[in-house]
């Protein structure tokens, strides 16, 4: 997959997702360092992605402070921008930081494997340099982020009921592949 392809994925994955969505500015980072880890994500873990599996699908990627108000307006379930590194290093109106965490993120398939994300998973904890990995299961989108800390940290996103995600079991490094194996 072109860099060009992955670059655009990450910065318009809401106009494939909401195609009604319009911006009054584009969801173009303003901060350096966010462009700056939008980079290393590419680089470090969607390209080796993409040049091993093949074609990758940004199903969430990143989001400026605009972006963010309209989706906790529009389609509020499921989100933590405080914690999650979508906005990566934006602010908001009054020039705080919109996550607490350093890097980026985003939420990805990968084309044929839509049912077996836990190979991508594997892969990812065997191989790649990552911050975080959220697994909600076999065939949904695999949060995955960079970030200064490395941190290796795997956390099971399970679905109760009611629909709503809480966090289940966690590991860090290939400790949690054993997660990984029990979740499939």
């Amino acid at each position: 997959m072109p860099s060009t392809d992955i670059q655009h994925q990450l910065i318009n994955w809401y106009s494939h997702r909401h195609p009604g969505w319009q911006l009054k500015t584009s969801n173009r980072p303003a901060s350096e360092d966010s462009l700056t880890w939008l980079k290393q994500l590419e680089s470090k873990l969607l390209a080796p992605i993409a040049k091993e599996f093949g074609n990758i699908t940004i199903t969430y990627g990143f989001t400026s402070h605009e972006l963010i108000r309209k989706v906790l307006k529009e389609s509020p379930a499921h989100i933590a921008p405080d914690l999650d590194q979508h906005a990566a290093h934006e602010v908001n109106t009054k020039g705080t930081r919109i996550c607490k965490r350093d890097g980026a993120a985003c939420d990805t398939y990968i084309d044929g494997f839509e049912n077996q994300m836990q190979v991508i998973a594997r892969y990812i904890i065997e191989n790649l340099e990552f911050d975080r990995l959220y697994f909600y299961g076999s065939s949904r989108p695999l949060h995955i982020s960079v970030g200064p800390k490395k941190s290796h940290f795997v956390q099971l996103m399970t679905t109760r009921a009611d629909g709503k995600r809480h966090p289940g079991k966690r590991g860090v490094g290939k400790d949690a592949l054993k997660l990984i194996e029990i979740s499939e």
